[in-house]
C-alpha cells in the first residue's frame, strides 16, 4: 500500500480537522471521502485515458492478444480489411482504461475507471463506520 501526503498551512489543517470533527469523522476519513468524491466530480465531464498495466488485462484479453499476434503473422494479413480480419477471429483488445467507454452489453457509455476508484477510496472511510454502526446497533437490542 502506498501513502499519499499533501502539505497544508497550519490554519488550513486546523480548519479541515474541525470540519471533520463537526461531521463526526476522523480527519483521515474525511480526506478519503473528499478524494473519492472529488475524483467523481473532477472527471464527471472530463475524459481521461491511461495505459493498462500487465495485471489489468483479463485472461480473455490475454488469450485474444495471443490469437491476434498469431493472425498478424499470417501471409497477406496486412491486405485484409477489418471485416475480413474479424471473420478470421481477430478482435481488438483495448490497451488502456478510460472513464468514458461505450458498452455493447449496456447499450450506453459507462465509467470503469474513475467511478470504481472513487468508490474504493471512499470505502476506506465508510466501511469501518458501517461495521461499527452495525455492531453498536446489535448491542443496543
Amino acid at each position: 500500500m502506498k501513502k499519499l501526503e499533501i502539505n497544508l498551512t497550519d490554519k488550513d489543517y486546523s480548519i479541515l480537522k474541525r470540519i471533520a470533527k463537526s461531521e463526526g469523522r476522523r480527519l483521515t476519513d474525511l480526506t478519503y471521502l473528499l478524494l473519492g468524491k472529488g475524483l467523481d466530480v473532477f472527471f464527471m465531464e472530463t475524459m481521461v485515458y491511461i495505459d493498462k498495466e500487465p495485471d489489468e488485462y483479463s485472461s480473455k484479453d490475454l488469450a485474444q492478444m495471443k490469437k491476434n499476434a498469431e493472425l498478424e503473422k499470417t501471409e497477406g494479413w496486412t491486405k485484409l480489411d477489418w471485416d475480413e480480419r474479424k471473420a478470421k477471429g481477430y478482435d481488438h483488445v483495448c490497451t488502456g482504461l478510460s472513464n468514458h467507454v461505450h458498452s455493447e452489453e449496456l447499450g450506453r457509455c459507462h465509467d470503469p475507471l474513475i467511478e470504481p476508484l472513487s468508490e474504493r477510496i471512499q470505502s476506506y472511510a465508510l466501511e469501518p463506520i458501517a461495521e461499527s454502526y452495525v455492531t453498536k446497533k446489535a448491542e443496543v437490542k
